[in-house]
């Protein structure tokens, strides 16, 4: 269930398509040692589905549009992009394609070190939101 201001009259067909778009960023860095942070646009709903025709015209079923069929109300668009936003962070940390790495100290090769941003992951990669601690690498 999705927690928007807007209620959405095609909620399921939204959530599926979010889920189909974390799945398919996960195939494309599955074997990458890459970590995403989540506080700084690495996982960005906006980039993600910018060009994605069918999220697209999923949202623009629940809102008024014009002649050339654009949204109408671009400040309740705006904010339901901010609030699925939050949903699409939270289905990437639950996903299970990814480990995730909140905020917080970390001990990588004996030093702790603070790490002040959340981050993932693909699966099995990384110890801690470290470049340097990879699994692979672990003394």
């Amino acid at each position: 269930m999705l927690k928007t201001t807007k209620k959405l009259i095609n909620e399921q067909e939204v959530i599926w398509i979010l889920k189909e778009i974390v799945e398919k960023s996960y195939e494309e860095i599955k074997d990458e040692e890459v970590l995403l942070c989540l506080e700084c646009a690495d996982v960005d709903l906006e980039i993600a589905t910018s060009n994605h025709f069918e999220f697209q015209e999923a949202i623009k079923k629940n809102f008024e549009l014009d002649k050339f069929g654009e949204i109408l109300d671009y400040d309740g668009y705006r904010q339901l992009m901010y609030e699925l936003y939050d949903y699409f962070i939270e289905l990437h940390i639950s996903s299970g394609f990814f480990d995730f790495f909140p905020e917080g100290e970390y001990e990588v090769e004996g030093e702790m070190i603070l790490s002040d941003s959340d981050i993932i992951a693909p699966k099995g990669k990384f110890y801690a939101p470290f470049e340097h601690a990879l699994l692979n690498n672990k003394s």
